[in-house]
């Protein structure tokens, strides 16, 4: 899972705006739309609804996940850096 999809994920729905999303992300709402329709198609499954800006059922099981995964995925760069070698 990509992570910055995921991060798209949690601040459209931090927000319940796919512009104010972008404008906190740094992105176009064109990116926006495309990131939450790309972790939608890895998932195999419907996230958003877009009117009102809403979990699905998915969406909701994914958000009661999301912190703890970003926050283990942004671990693991610190985790693999290589150990020097003697």
């Amino acid at each position: 899972m990509d992570p910055h999809l995921l991060r798209t994920f949690v601040a459209v729905l931090d927000h319940r705006s796919f512009s104010v999303a972008a404008s906190a992300l740094g992105y176009t709402q064109s990116a926006v739309s495309q990131h939450i329709a790309a972790l939608e198609a890895d998932l195999g499954t419907r996230l958003v609804e877009r009117r009102p800006v809403a979990p699905t059922p998915a969406g909701t099981r994914l958000m009661e996940h999301a912190p703890a995964l970003l926050l283990r995925l942004d671990a693991v760069p610190a985790c693999g850096t290589p150990a020097p070698r003697n």
